[in-house]
């Protein structure tokens, strides 16, 4: 079981409200909530979006499982599955607003990147290397054997026998 924040709630209301917070992000594209439950709701939308990619009947069960609203089903296999078809990961952004009067508590808003009205633009994805051709063995010993081992290698003589 991996480690998860407890946000003050017992499970069951803290589940139904990550739940709920999942699915108007979807909706919505953008909310503001605390810190705290931002973190926990980007790594629960981002898992989302990765079963709306899948596209199978499993994964549909499995999110149908979670989100609320066949608006939002239809939403994360379509639209946001098209949107992110080209990227591996990152699918929200977290930014950091304001502290909240009532309690100090530090607020930011959670929203997909690569969408209209974003707040921030998405930093291009960073590049590949490309890829290197393997060699064959025969041209793998041939270099090998133009540049002496950095071990010196002890010989032995007739005197030491």
């Amino acid at each position: 079981m991996t480690k998860f924040r407890k946000l003050g709630r017992p499970a069951a209301h803290r589940i139904s409200m990550l739940r709920t917070m999942v699915s108007q992000l979807v909706r919505h594209e953008r909310i503001e909530t605390t810190v705290a439950k931002a973190k926990e709701v980007r790594r629960l939308a981002d898992r989302m979006v990765q079963l709306g990619k899948e596209g199978t009947l499993a994964a549909a069960r499995r999110a149908t499982a979670f989100v609320r609203g066949d608006d939002v089903m239809h939403k994360l296999f379509t639209e946001l599955a098209y949107r992110y078809k080209g990227r591996e990961g990152g699918y929200t952004r977290l930014l950091r607003t304001r502290i909240r009067m009532g309690d100090a508590a530090p607020m930011a808003y959670i929203e997909f990147v690569d969408r209209e009205n974003e707040l921030r633009e998405a930093k291009p994805p960073t590049p590949q290397p490309p890829e290197r051709t393997p060699l064959d063995p025969w041209t793998r010993s041939r270099i090998s054997k133009q540049w002496p081992s950095s071990t010196p290698k002890q010989t032995t003589t007739d005197s030491e026998t």
